[in-house]
């Protein structure tokens, strides 16, 4: 298992040209948004990508408060910063393609709203987590969480309030072309975050495990002497 997320980011950047290739050149032009349309093939497999690695790090993240647990933590700070990072791709392409089909890259609607928040909370709980002081792992748990518990609004605010995002079952009336092209391109992204997350999280428990070796040593009591 050592090597297995080296061989999915291997996997994946076999995948990504030929992923780039279907989108543009085998995949048909969207009647009504026309070229502007492709840009919906990388845009939403990043908005679930960071949905749920928003919901692992919620669910870390109690976990670790729960149980004490080092691997949960270390999850659920490799997972916080994939949401991060997969939301800033989401707040790059999504303006991107308003501002082509609907004129404004900024309407305002619910789920704009609940994405960015999404994204700030979990800012916030990476922050808190770097620069807080150590009793502060209690308010970056709860700030993850209450991101976790932002996924479903975010799912749903298209169906609760009007907006100007399409409703959640366009995914499913896609032909079969744009759907196939759409879990193609889910495949490779997938699988690089997942194994940029495995790879983050081993490298979280080994500093871990050094800063605890190297408290234990700062506090080592010495031996006394032997008496003469």
């Amino acid at each position: 298992m050592k090597y297995f997320p080296y061989a999915l980011l291997g996997i994946s950047a076999l995948l990504f040209p030929y992923c780039v290739q279907r989108v543009f050149l085998a995949t048909p032009i969207e009647a009504e948004m026309g070229t502007a349309q492709k840009i919906f093939y990388f845009h939403v497999p990043l908005a679930w990508i960071c949905m749920l690695f928003a919901v692992i790090c919620g669910v870390a993240a109690g976990i670790q408060l729960r149980k004490r647990s080092a691997r949960a933590e270390a999850l659920a700070v490799a997972a916080g910063e994939m949401c991060v990072l997969a939301g800033v791709g989401v707040l790059i392409t999504g303006p991107i393609w308003g501002d082509a089909t609907w004129g404004t890259p900024w309407t305002g609607d619910a789920r704009q709203v609940s994405t960015a928040l999404l994204w700030m909370v979990f800012v916030a709980y990476l922050l808190v987590r770097r620069f807080g002081p150590s009793n502060s792992d209690r308010l970056a748990a709860a700030l993850a969480i209450f991101g976790a518990f932002d996924v479903p609004i975010i799912y749903y605010a298209v169906k609760i309030w009007k907006t100007t995002h399409p409703k959640t079952g366009v995914v499913g009336s896609l032909p079969q072309e744009m759907w196939n092209t759409l879990w193609i391109c889910l495949v490779p992204l997938m699988m690089t975050c997942v194994a940029l997350v495995w790879i983050r999280a081993r490298q979280e428990r080994m500093a871990m495990a050094l800063d605890e070796a190297w408290i234990a040593t700062e506090t080592e009591v010495e031996p006394a002497p032997a008496p003469a």
